[in-house]
């Protein structure tokens, strides 16, 4: 019986992880699956530090557009309170959506980016991060998300160790994104 594609992946992921000595292999293979299972033009990993209240940015396939380190302060708001509090992820169809929880849609949709799919990343019951896939218009619109949990599971140890070196004290003259 032939194994279905998405096991196929997550299968060379689970193996590449277990072969990662560094954070940024081990980002870089999530990267590498999640593209092959859902497509994306950017793809962010974002560390939780609910003390501080502050997301910062632990890898980017587009620093151009989100370099690795921004930091974003916390806000309430309903993104927040479904990815961060909740730990329910989010799925984000137009710029219309972008526009509703991201400060920073505008430099999204001008790089054609129109829909998100958040994935919130658990360990031990509570929300250390966020994977984050950004793409055309309606990517993400009625797609398994199984296979992007278990992703995100498969890094929530190391997402968890890397946030936990956070200090949640901003470096001088950093300007602090909002979500």
């Amino acid at each position: 019986m032939q194994r279905p594609a998405k096991l196929d992946i997550l299968a060379h992921l689970a193996t590449a992880l277990g072969a990662a000595t560094t954070p940024a292999q081990r980002w870089q293979a999530s990267d590498v699956a999640l593209q092959a299972l859902y497509g994306h033009r950017l793809y962010t990993i974002l560390a939780f530090d609910t003390k501080a209240r502050l997301l910062q940015r632990l890898y980017s396939s587009r620093p151009d557009i989100n370099p690795v380190g921004g930091i974003k302060r916390v806000t309430q708001s309903p993104w927040v309170d479904r990815v961060l509090l909740a730990g329910t992820g989010y799925v984000g169809s137009s710029p219309a959506d972008l526009a509703a929880v991201f400060s920073d849609h505008a430099l999204l949709t001008s790089h054609g980016l129109g829909s998100v799919l958040n994935i919130s990343v658990l360990n031990r019951g509570t929300v250390v991060g966020s994977l984050n896939l950004l793409d055309h218009a309606a990517n993400y619109d009625g797609v398994d998300l199984a296979p992007a949990t278990i992703v995100a599971q498969l890094l929530a140890a190391a997402l968890s160790e890397t946030a936990a070196t956070l200090d949640g004290e901003l470096p001088p003259g950093v300007a602090l994104e909002t979500v």
